[in-house]
C-alpha cells in the first residue's frame, strides 16, 4: 500500500494522529501505552489502512503479544477512529511490528561497541 496522493497523505497523518493520541491515553489497554505508531500505509482508495509500530525500549510486552491485543482491540479502534470522521468509510484497519525501527537500533548499538582508532 502506497500513500501517493495528498489526500492519502492527509488522512494517513490524521490516522496517525487520532491513534496515537488514544493509545498514548491507555485505549482500554495498558499495553497500548508502550506502542508508537511509526508510519501508516493506506490504500489509494483509503479503505484499508495498515498500522505499522515500534515499542519504547524496555518494553516489558513483547511485539507478538501487542500485535495480538491490537488485533483483538479492532472494532474498538475503528469505533475510536469513526467518532467525528467526515470521510465515507472509516478504513478497515491492520497492525503490523514495524522490525526496521529494531534494525536501527541494533546496527546503531553495534556502532556503539566499534572503539575509535587511536592516534
Amino acid at each position: 500500500m502506497k500513500t501517493g496522493s495528498q489526500r492519502c497523505q492527509r488522512v494517513a497523518r490524521e490516522l496517525q494522529r487520532r491513534i496515537g493520541l488514544w493509545f498514548a491515553q491507555g485505549g482500554g489497554d495498558e499495553r497500548f501505552r508502550a506502542v508508537t505508531l511509526t508510519r501508516v500505509e493506506l490504500s489509494p482508495d483509503l479503505r484499508f489502512a495498515r498500522f505499522l509500530f515500534a515499542l519504547e525500549p524496555g518494553a516489558s510486552e513483547t511485539p507478538e503479544s501487542v500485535e495480538l491485543a491490537l488485533a483483538r482491540a479492532q472494532a474498538r479502534i475503528r469505533r475510536e477512529i469513526g467518532r467525528g470522521w467526515t470521510l465515507r468509510h472509516v478504513p478497515e484497519i491492520r497492525f503490523a511490528y514495524d522490525r526496521e525501527l529494531e534494525s536501527v537500533r541494533r546496527v546503531d548499538d553495534l556502532l556503539q561497541t566499534i572503539k575509535p582508532p587511536q592516534t
